[in-house]
């Protein structure tokens, strides 16, 4: 908790959501159905199976079983979303305020003991915040300016500013800044680590066009505390989701060099958020359901993935003895995948 300007902030919960790639081995790969996906990406938070672009459910839309005993399961990367809330002591009535936002986590020590926690805590005014374990009192920077996504790497923390501005925290609350302004204010920006690098991705809205949302991709040049425009992401891909962005290499998903995608949704509630793929070399957004290599690697279930009963059974049979989690078949697909 942090009492600030007659207002009570709280991080009140955790959650860990990790991405998951499930593909079919290369040999199994050609045999499969040529017109299904042979890789499908899911995202589990809280034990719970969610779309990796707009976080919405799918536990009313998956089958009870999920056999995964022939195929590879690779965790792509993960992060944190912090459950806040606001209480605003007005004189007469308090009024509570609830909201999902992201959360950092840095680890001190290799047993993850020790470890720095930065949130933001917002109501008119956005507090930067940083707790260290074993401490009790939350350190606020204050004049942050609109603050759009906040990243680790290389043991420090970075914030990026609507306005473009860079914002660097080390373990002993070491306050920098990068004056390199990036992009518009009027955009949105997006930090990840990539091969090793720290990128912002920044979406432009465009207004009276077919395509949608551009983007621009700036490295970071540590060195000389600046940002380099660069125009492709070569064969990597960016999974932009709403409060976690992931780098992958289009050789994950047995695409050859075929990357610089970026997948993101945008507009609408979670559950009705339209989902394009824009491709950095042609500068060109579609929606997904207009690219038929691409639509279905979020949604629907590859046909591959889709067990039945006696599919399970008769495995159990041929395997006697074999626990359902070390096949990798589960009836609850969270548990399914964190055994794994």
């Amino acid at each position: 908790k942090k009492t600030k300007a007659g207002c009570r902030f709280s991080l009140n919960q955790i959650t860990i959501a990790t991405l998951f790639l499930v593909r079919l081995p290369p040999a199994t790969e050609n045999r499969s159905n040529q017109t299904d996906p042979s890789c499908w990406l899911i995202k589990i938070s809280d034990g719970k199976p969610l779309n990796p672009l707009t976080d919405s459910g799918l536990n009313a839309n998956l089958p009870k079983v999920l056999d995964l005993i022939n195929c590879q399961v690779i965790e792509l990367g993960h992060g944190y979303v912090g459950r806040y809330s606001v209480h605003i002591n007005y004189r007469f009535r308090g009024l509570y305020r609830n909201y999902i936002e992201k959360v950092e986590i840095l680890r001190l020590s290799p047993d993850g003991d020790d470890f720095m926690v930065v949130g933001l805590f917002s109501h008119g005014v956005e507090y930067f915040a940083l707790l260290k374990s074993g401490e009790n009192e939350w350190t606020v920077l204050e004049n942050m300016h609109g603050i759009q996504d906040i990243i680790t790497s290389n043991n420090k923390f970075y914030a990026i500013e609507q306005s473009g501005g860079t914002i660097i925290v080390d373990q002993f609350f070491s306050v920098g800044f990068i004056q390199h302004a990036v992009g518009s204010p009027t955009n949105r920006k997006f930090l990840v680590e990539f091969s090793g690098n720290l990128l912002i991705v920044e979406m432009i809205f465009l207004e009276n066009s077919e395509s949608n949302a551009g983007f621009r991709i700036f490295k970071l040049d540590e060195e000389n505390q600046k940002w380099d425009e660069i125009e492709s992401l070569g064969d990597q891909i960016l999974i932009l989701g709403l409060h976690q962005v992931v780098s992958v290499s289009a050789y994950e998903f047995h695409w050859g060099d075929q990357g610089n995608l970026i997948f993101y949704s945008i507009d609408g509630n979670v559950e009705d958020r339209v989902t394009y793929v824009f491709d950095l070399e042609k500068g060109i957004s579609i929606p997904l359901e207009n690219c038929p290599v691409y639509c279905n690697l979020f949604w629907p279930l590859p046909v591959w993935l889709n067990s039945s009963e006696s599919v399970v059974s008769s495995s159990m049979e041929a395997t006697p003895g074999t626990e359902f989690a070390n096949l990798g078949i589960c009836e609850d697909v969270g548990s399914s995948f964190s055994s794994s």
